[in-house]
């Protein structure tokens, strides 16, 4: 790739590419850009083509790819954010827009988008009011009572028998397992680390990858916002968000009540 209309082509491919990323809600993998996108691009060239879409998604869309935060494991009883690589290899696209002129523009969501970001901030906003953590065990029972959309479920008999409302317990059980799955493969939700018997630590931290097969899972096992909830849900974001479900008005008492149960001030973490 060499001439400067290459360069462009790839770009407006990449934000092509980005776009169909962000109606799927999935994120933007390096390596699908190598194979899928910038094919016998070079270092320099990726670069180039990379900061050129991003133009383009500014100027055109409000947009820009923002890279996602590596996944985040327990140390020593605290919560850290640990990596091996210093090189970005996922993004998302989030709004450039300021708060003002975001509200006022109206997002065009498909049906199955809308529900399984709201069933994702539903259930991101029982982990942030529990001190960013809870056990495998709650957030089951948490998703069971929600009813998963059937947009997240394995089967289309899965997806019958949720959406006709005659699922049987086992069967409500296996849907809230499987969404479960989908949220951690989807990055909404990330795996913490474990203590394991000779009291070393276990990254159970889960890549994209996971299956969403019928694994033996640790009912203890305890989960926190993955790298694409912390992307698009700001602290104040999911106050608001608590706010506005609970039908209360998000005063400056609201947010530091919330902050409380979140573990941090949400106005210090904001100012950050």
């Amino acid at each position: 790739m060499d001439t400067d209309a290459e360069i462009e082509r790839a770009a407006i491919n990449l934000v092509r590419f980005a776009q169909a990323c962000q109606a799927s809600g999935k994120a933007i993998k390096r390596e699908d850009l190598r194979g899928q996108v910038l094919l016998n691009t070079g270092t320099r060239q990726f670069k180039q083509v990379f900061e050129m879409a991003n133009a383009y998604l500014k100027e055109d869309f409000g947009l820009q790819m923002v890279a996602l935060p590596h996944h985040e494991k327990r140390v020593g009883g605290s919560s850290a954010v640990t990596s091996t690589s210093k090189t970005a290899s996922r993004w998302v696209l989030q709004s450039v827009l300021p708060d003002n002129a975001r509200q006022q523009v109206d997002m065009v969501q498909t049906t199955e988008e809308r529900e399984i970001l709201g069933f994702a901030a539903t259930v991101l906003s029982l982990i942030f009011v529990n001190n960013m953590s809870l056990s495998h065990e709650q957030l089951v029972l948490y998703v069971r009572k929600l009813g998963p959309p059937k947009y997240v479920l394995p089967s289309d008999e899965s997806r019958e028998c949720i959406s006709g409302g005659y699922a049987t317990d086992a069967q409500m059980e296996s849907a809230a397992q499987a969404a479960v799955a989908y949220l951690v493969r989807a990055s909404y939700i990330d795996k913490l680390a474990s203590q394991n018997k000779n009291g070393l630590q276990s990254l159970a931290s889960t890549q994209a990858t996971q299956p969403a097969g019928d694994e033996e899972v640790d009912s203890g096992q305890e989960y926190t916002w993955g790298p694409q909830a912390k992307v698009i849900f700001k602290p104040l974001d999911m106050a608001r968000f608590i706010a506005y479900m609970t039908g209360q008005e998000c005063t400056p008492e609201f947010i530091k009540a919330i902050g409380r149960a979140y573990g941090q001030n949400i106005t210090d973490v904001e100012s950050a």
